[in-house]
């Protein structure tokens, strides 16, 4: 949404023939009155659902909503990533920091987390390509390379 964490609905997004992209609220002070009736049926009922996306705001870090988002991926068997946004925002001690411990806890805490940690900033594109990469690979949409 424009402004950025006041999205309220979910938005569906077709990419080409390939694929759609489900952009869905927030789960943070902002969240919609009816995120959990909403994001929980969505979440449980859809069964083309690749893989769900974690944003992390990469200044912050983990915060109490990411854990209960968490235990709700966890406990519905849905797999996901965690992905660090705004990296260009944070300090690298601070983005050293928040990085370890999300590491941490993916390590300690999650069974349907994929391990690598994707680092963004849209800002400076940073790190957006190998996560369109992944978004492609998941997909089934990133063309095989046959060797020579």
């Amino acid at each position: 949404s424009s402004p950025q964490g006041h999205t309220k609905k979910m938005n569906f997004f077709k990419v080409g023939k390939y694929f759609i992209l489900v952009d869905m609220p927030g789960y943070g002070y902002r969240a919609p009155q009816d995120f959990v009736e909403m994001v929980e049926a969505y979440l449980q009922e859809r069964h083309s659902l690749k893989r769900t996306f974690l944003l992390v705001d990469g200044v912050v870090g983990l915060q109490k909503t990411d854990h209960i988002a968490v235990e709700m991926l966890e406990e519905f068997g849905i797999p996901y990533v965690m992905v660090l946004t705004k990296i260009d925002r944070a300090s690298r001690g601070l983005l050293l920091k928040n990085v370890l411990a999300i590491q941490e806890f993916v390590k300690e805490k999650t069974q349907g987390c994929f391990p690598q940690l994707f680092l963004v900033s849209s800002l400076e594109f940073s790190g957006v390509h190998l996560l369109r990469c992944f978004v492609a690979h998941v997909t089934g949409n990133l063309p095989a390379v046959e060797a020579a």
